[in-house]
């Protein structure tokens, strides 16, 4: 009797067990909300600035930096930025000036001057200055290297080596497997007196905006660069798209939220492909 008994608590257990071992292997629902949360590497957002030889206002990186964070969570990529994102800085301060955002200042600049995007003659003076220091000014000279260069602009490319150590250093302290930084290279707007009042083909026939921003991907562990030029030109097409949605004149800085908005989620859909591809 006894020996049976002891049977059936054995068989309980081992059932049991088998149980709890097939709940634990079941999927685990998705964590709710938030850029922290989501799954794959996670990429560190060093800086947003212009290095173009316009100087752009400070609401525009911020506007931007909100929309890209956005768009990065819908393409479901883990994400934290920097403390000081915009860095307004970043175009003035000389080189070396030590802390996190001058060193992500210059690992930016790095990666820019050996990319397929850098024309020296439009380029913010700071930027230039580091090229020439960097790159030596013959390299800009010789027109043939820099053709078969340009040539191949979906190759990946390495920083400089103390950069590539910077960069590291970086990523390890807040636990990224990627550095991202953003150029916006130049924002031109020609709208009459700033806002339209009326559908009239008058108030709206040639109005344009054009966005041009470059994106850079440094994989950490291996100081690999991948870069992604965008660009979008809006005429009275989008100006009278938004005249429809909001049944008002729109301002300048609606109009340019709308271009950064589609610029933003371009970006963040070809980053998550970069990302799944991996930059080696």
């Amino acid at each position: 009797m006894e020996l049976q008994l002891t049977k059936t608590k054995t068989i309980q257990l081992l059932a049991f067990f088998l149980c709890v071992a097939a709940f634990l292997a079941l999927p685990r629902p998705a964590a709710a909300g938030g850029l922290f949360q989501q799954a794959g590497p996670s990429i560190f957002l060093g800086e947003v600035q212009s290095y173009g030889d316009d100087e752009l206002k400070a609401r525009y990186f911020d506007t931007f930096s909100e929309k890209l964070g956005a768009a990065l969570a819908d393409q479901g990529l883990a994400y934290t930025g920097s403390v000081d994102l915009t860095n307004e800085e970043g175009r003035h301060a000389a080189t070396g000036a030590g802390g996190e955002a001058g060193d992500l200042s210059e690992i930016h600049m790095d990666a820019i001057v050996h990319g397929h995007q850098y024309d020296r003659g439009d380029t913010a003076a700071k930027l230039a200055h580091y090229a020439d220091a960097v790159m030596g000014r013959g390299y800009f000279h010789d027109e043939e290297r820099l053709k078969a260069w340009h040539g191949q602009p979906d190759a990946t490319y390495a920083l400089s080596p103390d950069k590539r150590r910077l960069a590291k250093a970086i990523a390890d302290r807040h636990g990224a497997q990627y550095l991202l930084f953003i150029n916006i290279k130049d924002v031109d707007v020609r709208l009459k007196h700033g806002i339209f009042a009326s559908h009239t083909d008058r108030e709206t026939k040639g109005k344009k905006m054009k966005s041009s921003l470059d994106y850079y991907l440094v994989n950490a562990a291996t100081g690999r660069v991948y870069e992604h030029h965008f660009e979008d030109k809006k005429s009275a097409q989008l100006i009278n798209f938004g005249l429809g949605k909001t049944g008002k004149g729109m301002a300048v800085d609606t109009l340019l939220g709308e271009v950064l908005e589609g610029q933003a989620q371009a970006l963040a859909k070809d980053l998550a492909k970069r990302v799944k591809a991996g930059v080696k």
